[in-house]
């Protein structure tokens, strides 16, 4: 079972002290079951996972939580951004949405920031994964991505990051902008340019191949807990997985390459012309 103390260790076996960017994406339905914290309601895990978060990043180290906002772009013609945040993000960005977190103007692809804002102010972010996206950013700066109670192909967005990159052809550029809300006042409007895949023949993707480099990278690092899965591993040998895959084969990792090609060669074109949102 894991305690508060034991879950502060669980921490400090991925997060070394020298990480000072660190990117977080989580599903803690997946061990909530094996948690025996202080509390009086499994209500107050999220906040109690939080808060020892918080304390092991600081105040000089910067934490940043998905709040990807995909489902309700599509349903509002805003996005607020003070209430607006998938349930797939999980419980701990949803939790830290509450609180006094800075959060990026991004309409589908944002993130919750926490501890040193000085550099985070200044972006003027443009893309999703690409040219001035927070990706980029994470790469410039070698961030540390971790996963906490997730499998890789569930939870690191970063891995998108190649398609753009190298430019498959199985996605496009499209721009997507709304008017931001907060307390159900508009203060200014935002705008996010996606490389978008094909709503028409979604990808089945296999992440096989990045798994595997990832387990034997050199900044690879595991908790040594059978009660839940936590790893991380920093963005330079992320990167350097990326490079050696897409040059090699980018093919490799869609599973449903023949559709994916029809789409390309028959229907790509008309999806483009697609009005943006």
């Amino acid at each position: 079972m894991i305690n508060e103390i034991k879950f502060e260790k669980i921490l400090s076996e991925v997060i070394s002290n020298e990480d000072k960017i660190i990117v977080l994406y989580s599903g803690i339905w997946s061990f909530i079951k094996k948690i025996n914290f202080n509390i009086n309601s499994p209500k107050q895990i999220p906040e109690v996972i939080l808060d020892i978060i918080e304390k092991k990043i600081g105040t000089n180290r910067t934490l940043f939580l998905p709040s990807f906002s995909g489902e309700s772009f599509s349903k509002k013609k805003y996005f607020s951004i003070d209430l607006d945040i998938d349930k797939s993000n999980g419980f701990i960005p949803i939790t830290a949405l509450k609180r006094s977190y800075f959060r990026t103007k991004q309409p589908i692809h944002s993130y919750l920031v926490f501890g040193n804002l000085k550099e985070i102010r200044k972006l003027k972010l443009k893309s999703s994964w690409g040219r001035k996206s927070l990706l980029e950013f994470f790469s410039k700066k070698n961030a540390r991505v971790c996963n906490l109670g997730l499998p890789w192909n569930k939870g690191c967005a970063y891995l998108h990051r190649f398609e753009e990159v190298y430019n498959v052809p199985w996605r496009y550029h499209k721009i997507f902008s709304k008017k931001i809300i907060k307390n159900k006042k508009v203060i200014g409007t935002c705008s996010e340019k996606k490389f978008c895949s094909s709503l028409l023949t979604p990808l089945n993707y296999d992440y096989k191949p990045f798994i595997k480099y990832i387990k034997n990278a050199k900044s690879f690092r595991k908790a040594n807990s059978k009660d839940l899965i936590m790893e991380s591993i920093k963005t330079s040998c992320l990167d350097k997985i990326g490079k050696k895959i897409f040059i090699k084969n980018p093919w490799v990792i869609i599973k449903n390459k023949n559709s994916v090609l029809n789409w390309i060669k028959n229907k790509k074109n008309n999806e483009i012309k697609r009005k943006n949102y």
